[in-house]
């Protein structure tokens, strides 16, 4: 159950090539993490600095720009969630 493969060497040694590479590659996962952090929190920002300026002009355009900002955010994280009510 526990036997190596007869066509296996005993021990694998790992090559500088292997180890750079397996850095680089977890340094990419780790930069993509946060790429769609920030684009997320930047997303939100925008969203509610538009939504504040909705709230106080009621411009139609702006309506248009609320609604737009909160899909982008929920196709960025599909757990945001957001009720927007534009009793006018």
């Amino acid at each position: 159950m526990f036997q190596r493969p007869m066509n296996q060497p005993e021990h694998h040694i790992v090559t500088r090539a292997e180890l750079t590479d397996a850095r680089f590659k977890r340094f990419m996962r780790e930069m993509s993490v946060y790429e769609r952090k920030l684009t997320f929190d930047n997303t939100l920002n925008a969203f509610l600095d538009v939504y504040s300026t909705w709230m106080k002009t009621h411009q139609p355009d702006l309506k248009i720009r609320v609604v737009m900002l909160a899909f982008e955010l929920h196709r960025l994280d599909p757990a945001f969630e957001c009720t927007l009510s534009f009793a006018e």
